[in-house]
């Protein structure tokens, strides 16, 4: 029997664990969200900072993970309940250019289980100078990766652990193919950061691994520390301490890591961008509320050139 080969999962195609349809038409996109997004709530910080981006999101999933927050799309109990909406690739781009936005963000639920969307779709927005950006778990394919390069400019790869069976155990997935996903972007030069939500009893032991995994690629690359909130599977879990998420970023900072960010606490230094330099601030975050400092990109105390802003 013919098997999937969009992700890790290789499921049966009759028997899919995200319920991707068969025989979808590339041009019509089923969507269960489209609204229009601060970027930086993908979390994207140094991706045209401060600008607003046209987020959808379709439905399934090639992770079970008992934490998901949009689990109502990712993983829903009977998908021919969840209301959805078609548009056309040109539809999609016609709203962005209506709004006078300049990219078009893939999030919610895993967008790459529909890579044909997104091609399709980017192939579009491109002749508009309108970036394409996905916000994914990794868990994808080298063939879709490699069907997806030339038509996305940036991404947020959700990073949940170092601990494999922390994958199994949680999200009934596996480790590598996201290491994977996070080298394969990062080697062919799309705009990265990665993302790792931490849980109380479950995955705060991995913040050194994590670490450790981004400073062996490239120290440059920004990394988010996001706090818990009860969800879906896990609702029996206290939240994250924030000083969990911070002590996580310092960590990150006193190991080389350049740019380090804490998600879902009340603003703090934490959300600032600065130059990595001299420390001057760059970029001023106050919830969504955006002060950019950078001139020319560059600093404007010591004048260097800024990396990935």
């Amino acid at each position: 029997m013919k098997r999937c080969t969009v992700c890790p999962n290789n499921c049966l195609i009759e028997h899919s664990v995200c319920g991707r349809k068969n025989n979808i038409n590339e041009n019509l996109v089923e969507t269960t969200a489209v609204a229009i997004d601060p970027i930086e709530k993908k979390p994207l910080y140094h991706f045209m900072p401060g600008s607003r981006t046209l987020s959808i999101g379709t439905l399934g999933c090639n992770l079970k993970c008992l934490n998901c927050q949009n689990h109502t799309i990712a993983q829903p109990r009977n998908p021919e309940h969840v209301r959805t909406e078609t548009f056309s690739s040109n539809e999609l781009v016609e709203i962005a250019l209506n709004n006078n936005l300049k990219s078009i963000s893939w999030t919610y639920n895993e967008p790459t289980i529909y890579p044909e969307w997104i091609v399709n779709t980017a192939k579009i927005a491109q002749e508009h100078d309108i970036k394409t950006i996905l916000v994914t778990n990794g868990y994808t394919s080298y063939e879709t990766l490699k069907n997806l390069v030339k038509y996305v400019d940036a991404v947020n790869v959700d990073l949940k652990s170092m601990d494999d069976a922390f994958y199994k155990k949680v999200c009934s997935g596996h480790l590598k193919p996201v290491l994977d996903s996070i080298k394969f972007y990062y080697e062919n030069n799309i705009h990265l950061e990665v993302t790792t939500l931490l849980i109380p009893e479950y995955n705060t032991n991995s913040v050194k691994d994590v670490v450790k995994t981004i400073e062996d690629i490239d120290i440059n690359i920004p990394l988010h520390f996001s706090a818990f909130y009860p969800q879906y599977k896990l609702s029996n879990i206290k939240p994250t301490d924030e000083e969990i998420i911070f002590d996580a970023c310092n960590y990150a900072l006193e190991h080389g890591l350049n740019y380090v960010y804490a998600g879902n606490t009340y603003s703090s230094e934490y959300d600032n961008t600065y130059c990595n330099y001299c420390h001057e601030l760059l970029i001023e975050r106050d919830g969504y509320h955006i002060k950019n400092n950078i001139v020319n990109e560059k600093c404007p105390n010591c004048k260097k050139k800024i990396m990935k802003i």
